[in-house]
């Protein structure tokens, strides 16, 4: 597009719901700012809705983000890819050659798709969904395959799977760990998962590796290791994300191999210089060490926090709790904070707590079985992860247990929380999920004299 000036009071870099929240934010705070997005993208899909775009449930311009989203704030969208500029000056420099001033800029440049580096892997019908385009390519590729394989089986290769299944398709999903979701969630709840998905006709090959695509101009077939050689019309790859963030070396910014390096306060090296979402390194509230953190709950998390402090507040970002939940088909995982597998590599002692509630109350009818863990840690009871499944919508129990974990809620502090209840809702007063989830360890402990702690004094007072 056209733009009339070149300097804005800030420009924002990328697409995703770190900009356009941010965007917001500011506008909502500060009226009359003046502000200019750039991307390298002509319309943005919605990142968490392409399973559901390939499946049909969602149309295809719907799932696409709207425009107004960022123009009814008076922000033009430039698309341009950015390729470097002068901090000093506080310019940027787009691919055509465009330099544009900003008193502040944003980088919200997000992630794209990793394909991995093994041979045949440049063949046609490899598939890629993270970008529009590559997304819109794959639906018209998949209109006459009969047999996809998904390498990954994290959230996303699993939520493909079964959208792909829905199409009618056979599907074979390949992961090195194993178990599902990397290997790093509840073994139990990944061996739930992987019953489930059986019983969906998906095929999974966990413990394997895809080690050569085979084909001439397009993929026909898939070796793992271990020999096994299986026919195939497509490949789906949904092995992991790489910060999308080129144009740092000419920038002169810091980064890190999962992103850009920023502060507590998003600041990068550069005077002037922010950077959020998924383009940056993020660290665990609970270590403080470096995390994967790539989702677009972080994202907005993040462009809340510094519009915020960019317009006059002056908070810390603590860190990412990393709240997840995902569905397939009916069944559906939740968790926050670290799980052990996680607790274990950061050589954190932590002790479990599980427990099984229901999904409603258990005199109802229909009512299903829904499994609870939480992780605290073993010195002073401080709640550092939690984790639920079960067939229904557990994104608001997550949240909360997102909010424990960041507030450093203890032991006694759970098991006295405020809940709701309802027999159509929820589970029994006498078991609602955090709480029942934790009383086998409240049991352990008091049976040798660990609990309750005695009362402080600033407790009493």
């Amino acid at each position: 597009m056209e733009l009339e000036r070149n300097e804005f009071d800030i420009v924002v870099v990328g697409g995703g719901p770190a900009t356009r929240i941010f965007n917001k934010y500011m506008h909502l705070l500060n009226p009359g700012l003046e502000t200019l997005v750039i991307r390298d993208e002509a319309r943005i899909v919605n990142h968490c809705g392409t399973p559901y775009i390939v499946e049909g449930t969602i149309p295809w311009e719907r799932g696409l983000i709207a425009e107004e989203l960022v123009t009814r704030f008076g922000t033009p969208i430039l698309v341009e890819p950015l390729v470097g500029g002068d901090p000093a000056a506080h310019e940027i420099e787009t691919a055509s050659g465009r330099r544009i001033r900003y008193r502040t800029l944003v980088l919200a440049t997000g992630t794209d798709q990793v394909l991995p580096p093994i041979p045949g892997i440049e063949l046609d019908r490899v598939l890629k969904v993270r970008r529009t385009e590559d997304l819109r390519r794959t639906i018209e590729r998949l209109a006459d395959v009969r047999h996809v394989t998904v390498l990954g089986a994290g959230s996303i290769g699993l939520e493909f799977a079964v959208a792909l299944r829905k199409l009618g398709r056979d599907v074979t999903v390949v992961e090195m760990a194993d178990h599902v979701m990397g290997g790093r969630i509840d073994t139990a709840m990944a061996e739930a998962i992987e019953s489930h998905l059986a019983s969906l006709g998906i095929e999974l090959l966990a413990g394997r590796r895809a080690t050569c695509l085979v084909g001439e101009d397009r993929v026909c077939a898939v070796e793992v290791d271990g020999g096994r050689r299986f026919d195939t019309d497509a490949v789906l790859s949904a092995v992991g994300v790489r910060p999308m963030i080129d144009y740092a070396p000419a920038m002169g910014l810091e980064t890190a191999p999962d992103g850009i390096v920023v502060d507590p306060y998003f600041r990068t090296n550069l005077e002037d210089v922010h950077a959020i979402g998924d383009c940056v390194r993020t660290f665990s509230v609970v270590t403080g060490e470096p995390v994967p953190g790539k989702l677009g709950s972080n994202a907005g998390q993040m462009a809340r926090r510094l519009a915020l402090n960019l317009s006059g507040s002056a908070r810390p970002f603590p860190g990412v709790v990393n709240a997840a939940v995902t569905r397939i088909e009916g069944l559906a995982y939740g968790g926050a904070g670290l799980s052990e597998a996680d607790a274990e590599a950061a050589g954190i002692p932590v002790l479990v707590s599980r427990n099984t509630s229901t999904t409603e109350y258990d005199n109802m009818p229909g009512t299903r079985p829904v499994e609870v863990k939480l992780l605290y840690r073993a010195d002073g009871l401080v709640l550092v992860g939690a984790e639920i499944l079960g067939p229904f919508n557990p994104a608001g129990f997550v949240e909360v247990a997102a909010q424990l974990i960041e507030r450093r809620a203890t032991l006694e502090d759970v098991l006295t929380m405020s809940y709701s209840s309802h027999p159509e809702l929820t589970p029994k007063t006498s078991k609602p999920y955090w709480v029942w989830g934790s009383e086998p360890l409240m049991r352990t402990l008091a049976r040798t004299g660990r609990f309750p702690e005695p009362a402080r004094k600033e407790d009493e007072a």
